[in-house]
């Protein structure tokens, strides 16, 4: 136990230096105080604006406007080609656990690595202090390779670990000149491999990976002339980034198809969400509304069980549970064959209200979430369904908070009697919860109408939007309501009768299958509390 308390001390002070570098070398900044000038070094000392570092085939870094503005007062050149020593090992399907590492200065090498030309080729890439061999990137390119429908994927991890050190600053300057080197090794590809094009080429980066991806693309546009097929955002990073010109970070033109996954995006300032809020693709995805992610506030020993008791990743997941979601629901998505799809929305608090609940219609978009979703947004461009393909399109969804994380969505409507009996009997005050059975004894879990107690009243419709495991078209819902006498709430107080509530049907909609199931109780029975009602289509007049 001390030796886990003295550790959890040194990575909580390793972390607080790192974000006390940047912020102190802001500060000088907005204070006006004198800065070191010299070359780029590995501390982070800050360079001269009006230099411009240039590094042969690689090109040139200015950091003049956009790369200095209001939104990010602090800029460094990168550091050279040799002091970022970015790595790219491959993996193929034959040879998962000990990869070769692409040599870009022997170009003919590429062709033993074993990546077929005809099959799908990902590129992987971390964030901030962290580096190629993290246990995530290995399950990502598992999945990836081992559910590839064609058998023929091959992936390269962009390992730049020796760059992403503190402090943050200097970071975001080396990913600039790492995206360019790593468009030079994507255009080796294209050329030694004999690709027709980029179209089956995915780059997928977290954080301050995933604007690395975005310069690879950009520089393979303006070096090459050539397209990416994919960019996938896993959190990209907020500070330095957010609000920016489109040239500094991720954006939609880095690719043909830039889809963002959103699960940290609480304010940066007030709140430390280290991802952004802001729409930068062409399909932005936001679980849970984009932050405060399901599970994220269990206990810390939870985490460590769960990295079969190792302290330094359960810590490191503890602290950082929402940024890392993104990569955990991505590679869920890939492996569990579930639905996981969202739908395009105003706002998360329109899609809770139901607002937005019904696929493809009055402009609300369902994407299918994962390696799917650019064949679903293909789909509705060229079914002509979607009316402004070029508007951004943000997408909502609800996960649950351990693997599988897919759900699906039900719009449940709860109708009230207005009948005689119901208006004699009057109002009831409670929580109400469901659970949909579907063929073969598959259950979606109990999942609860509401968080606080509703007051239902005969003649009443009550709705809500609620999550739970895919059970295909429901044959029956089990409704539970919890009853709970309040001596200081009247409105529990039943001296004469028995709590009951006469509700008339239940209706659910469920989004990912795009039908609707109407169920009643038998004989018009009430709802008791505390016990199971039964309510089947068969049961309805």
């Amino acid at each position: 136990m001390e030796i886990a308390n003295h550790t959890g001390i040194l990575l909580q002070t390793m972390l607080l230096m790192a974000n006390h570098e940047y912020n102190n070398s802001l500060m000088k900044v907005i204070h006006n105080q004198p800065l070191s000038t010299e070359n780029n070094k590995t501390s982070g000392e800050f360079s001269i604006p009006e230099d411009v570092r240039c590094y042969g085939v690689y090109g040139c870094f200015p950091i003049t406007y956009p790369w200095i503005d209001e939104k990010r007062p602090v800029a460094y050149h990168p550091q050279t080609p040799s002091q970022v020593d970015v790595r790219y090992p491959v993996f193929v399907k034959s040879n998962t656990s000990h990869p070769q590492f692409l040599d870009i200065n022997s170009p003919r090498s590429v062709r033993k690595l074993g990546i077929n030309p005809r099959g799908r080729i990902y590129f992987v890439t971390h964030g901030y202090i962290e580096s190629g061999d993290r246990p995530w990137i290995q399950q990502m390119v598992n999945a990836l390779i081992d559910n590839d429908p064609d058998h023929t994927a091959s992936c390269v991890v962009i390992d730049w670990r020796k760059a992403s050190n503190p402090p943050y600053t200097q970071c975001c300057a080396n990913i600039r000149l790492i995206g360019a080197i790593t468009a030079h090794v994507i255009h080796l590809l294209y050329v030694e491999l004999g690709l027709e094009n980029l179209d089956k080429v995915h780059l997928l980066g977290h954080s301050l990976g995933s604007h690395l991806c975005g310069y690879a693309g950009y520089h393979l546009q303006k070096d090459f002339g050539l397209k990416l097929g994919r960019i996938t955002g896993l959190d990209p990073a907020e500070p330095l980034f957010s609000d920016t010109d489109p040239l500094v970070r991720l954006d939609r033109s880095d690719a043909q198809f830039v889809d963002v996954i959103h699960s940290d995006a609480s304010e940066w300032v007030s709140k430390g969400g280290l991802g952004m809020y802001q729409p930068i693709g062409h399909v932005d995805f936001y679980p849970n509304g984009g932050y405060n992610q399901p599970g994220c506030s269990d206990p810390m020993n939870k985490f460590i069980r769960k990295h079969d008791e190792s302290f330094f990743w359960g810590f490191q997941e503890f602290f950082g549970c929402n940024h890392l979601r993104c990569h955990q629901f991505f590679t869920d998505s890939i492996v569990n064959k579930c639905p996981f799809v969202g739908i395009g929305c105003g706002s998360y608090a329109q899609f809770l209200r139901g607002e937005c609940f019904e696929c493809d219609r009055d402009g609300h978009y369902c994407i299918d979430f994962g390696l799917k979703a650019k064949e679903s947004y293909n789909r509705l461009i060229e079914s002509g369904v979607m009316t402004e393909p070029n508007a951004p399109l943000s997408v909502y969804m609800i996960t649950a908070a351990d693997s599988p994380y897919c759900r699906s969505h039900f719009r449940v409507t709860m109708s009230v009697s207005n009948e005689d009996e119901s208006l004699i009997h009057g109002g009831e005050i409670g929580k109400m919860s469901l659970e949909l059975y579907g063929e073969g004894g598959v259950r979606s879990g109990k999942m609860d109408f509401s968080k606080n107690p509703v007051y239902f009243e005969p003649g009443g419709n009550y709705s809500a939007i609620l999550a739970g495991t895919h059970v295909g078209k429901p044959l029956k819902v089990m409704l539970t309501w919890e009853y709970r006498t309040n001596p200081l709430n009247p409105l529990t107080w039943r001296l004469l009768m028995v709590p009951r509530v006469y509700v008339q049907e239940i209706q659910v909609q469920l989004m990912e299958m795009r039908t609707t199931v109407r169920v009643c109780p038998l004989n018009k029975a009430p709802v008791r509390a505390d016990m199971d009602n039964e309510f089947k289509r068969d049961y309805c007049s």
